[in-house]
């Protein structure tokens, strides 16, 4: 694991060998390997889950010809879906493929393949998942802008971050769902109880407050202290498993705080 920012070479060396048996046909030099695992030592931190995408991510930056196949195979024909609703486009989503294999494993003009800029705090998957609908947005916005369709040219007067929401609400309905009932099962059974009470069973704060014996201005703290346990496990599950940049972050988060109310209500119905 890594200690302090530095890696061990056991370490380096076993993610190295799960990394090549997972993709069996890159034959990436541990030289190679070694060099980008360090150079990621602290967002990395050895994690040996994500051994086999750090090796492949490192074999692409390489240019190595079998590891831009495999990252085809892999990626390619998963776009359409990272793109919900957004990938009823036909051309949206060649475009944004286009795009995505051009950038990651290719790279732009002189500059390196975007995968260098992997660095294995989430999976690989997620990584494409956020850059693919960074791309989307961007196509979308730019058509917005030279579009002569006046449904269109209606929705640009719309604040951008209105539209953005909307956009995020198609693109990540699903990670969100996900998300929500990971961090659901994973709550304090406590506080899982009392959110259940409050928008499953519809029980007043006034009401709960008198279920606990104490005051109301408390219950509605600890409500609240509940909601952000709930929305830090929502964040955790979304970096780990959708790879959602900082960059998009934000976007995402204000999507799960406005879907919350209902979210808990319909989620919660669920068995534990």
């Amino acid at each position: 694991m890594a200690i302090g920012g530095s890696l061990s070479n056991s370490t380096i060396e076993s993610a190295f060998e799960i990394g090549h048996r997972a993709h069996p046909t890159v034959e990436l030099q541990l030289a190679a390997f070694t060099e980008f695992a360090r150079a990621r030592a602290e967002t990395w931190n050895g994690n040996l889950e994500r051994a086999a995408d750090l090796y492949l991510a490192c074999a692409c930056v390489a240019r190595l010809p079998a590891a831009a196949t495999e990252f085809l195979a892999r990626f390619a024909d998963r776009i359409p879906r990272y793109l919900g609703r957004l990938a009823r486009n036909a051309d949206l989503v060649a475009e944004v493929r286009q795009i995505v294999v051009t950038r990651c494993i290719v790279a732009d003009g002189d500059g390196p393949p975007a995968l260098e800029g992997y660095s294995a705090t989430g999976s690989l998957e997620g990584w494409v998942r956020a850059t693919a609908v960074r791309e989307a947005i961007a196509l979308n916005r730019h058509r917005d802008r030279h579009t002569g369709n006046v449904e269109r040219a209606l929705e640009a007067q719309m604040p951008w971050v209105d539209r953005e929401i909307s956009l995020f609400k198609q693109i990540y309905r699903e990670p969100v769902s996900r998300a929500f009932a990971a961090a659901c099962r994973q709550l304090d059974a406590n506080d899982r109880a009392l959110l259940r009470l409050h928008y499953v069973e519809g029980v007043t704060t006034a009401r709960l407050a008198n279920i606990y014996g104490i005051s109301r201005a408390t219950l509605v703290r600890r409500l609240a202290t509940a909601r952000e346990s709930l929305v830090d496990g929502v964040k955790a599950v979304l970096r780990a498993d959708a790879g959602i940049t900082n960059q998009d972050f934000d976007s995402v988060l204000r999507l799960v705080k406005s879907q919350i109310d209902l979210r808990l209500s319909l989620v919660l119905k669920q068995p534990a």
